[in-house]
């Protein structure tokens, strides 16, 4: 997956779509990658009473809303990213559904899309796109959410990436996708390691099961600090994952976090499940791997 040859980015024309832009083109270029734009527009929908339910069909209006979208993609790809050679892509079906298709048939090593949600009912409306993706897609997902295109100038070059690292689980992937980016723009690294109460049972004693959970998270870190080229800081944090990460990458000033989501997107995975919640709150684009 790494370094990241095939680009995928989903075009939807709006405020949050533009603004991430600018981070689209710095990938590209500086891995010197391919890049594929995405439109995904509403087929033409039939409403059969007699049984209930809606069909989409190919008709001539669709195909017509097709031809007019993709040359408005194609403008889009001309004006925004000029001197890039873009391939572009534009197709009538559920914006997830198309995505999922063409990364797959493609091989896309990252996809880069922004996220609408700010709160659980927006999520649902808004961000369902991004959480299918990151849950379904193998590949890589950036994502942003907050951002504005004055935020680019902010953390473009990435120059403090922060890697977090999930206490008793598979972090090789993660760590290693860190090291990537950090030895490609020549940013320092820090490792962290969010730390979550994870039990209310009376019967477990809170002080051996916190010093154990401690200790292998600090081996850990330990471990990891040191098969790194660079030198890196690690850190322990504590409290709810999606806060204390949001506020450690706020007080390093991270350009870049981190995370990973597991190499089947386990639900056993406590990073993945506190995914969406830490791509909301952070400060900065988010790297899932």
């Amino acid at each position: 997956m790494f370094p990241y040859r095939r680009i995928v980015f989903p075009v939807d024309f709006s405020q949050a779509n533009l603004a991430i832009v600018p981070f689209v083109s710095d990938l590209v270029r500086h891995f010197q990658a391919e890049l594929h734009l995405i439109h995904a527009c509403a087929p033409e929908i039939f409403y059969a009473a007699e049984f209930g339910w809606q069909i989409a069909a190919d008709t001539p209006a669709t195909q017509e809303i097709e031809k007019a979208q993709l040359e408005r993609l194609q403008a889009f790809a001309r004006e925004r990213f000029p001197g890039i050679e873009v391939e572009t892509t534009c197709q009538s079906g559920h914006a997830a559904t198309v995505i999922e298709a063409v990364v797959r048939s493609r091989g896309a090593d990252l996809i880069m899309l922004p996220t609408h949600g700010h709160t659980l009912f927006r999520r649902l409306l808004l961000g369902s796109i991004t959480t299918r993706l990151i849950h379904d897609l193998s590949c890589s997902v950036w994502t942003a959410c907050h951002m504005d295109q004055s935020d680019a100038a902010t953390h473009i070059p990435y120059r403090r990436i922060l890697c977090a690292v999930e206490p008793g689980m598979d972090n090789a992937h993660v760590v290693k996708a860190a090291e990537g980016m950090a030895l490609a723009y020549g940013a320092a690294v820090s490792l962290v390691s969010a730390i979550e109460w994870p039990t209310s049972d009376p019967a477990v004693d809170p002080g051996n099961y916190w010093d154990r959970i401690r200790t292998s998270a600090e081996e850990q870190l330990a471990a990891f600090r040191q098969s790194l080229p660079m030198a890196a800081t690690a850190n322990l944090v504590y409290g709810p994952i999606a806060r204390v990460l949001r506020e450690e990458a706020t007080r390093q000033s991270a350009d870049l976090l981190i995370v990973g989501r597991g190499d089947a997107q386990s639900p056993l995975s406590g990073m993945l499940s506190n995914l969406y919640s830490i791509v909301r709150e952070a400060p900065c684009p988010v790297l899932s791997v």
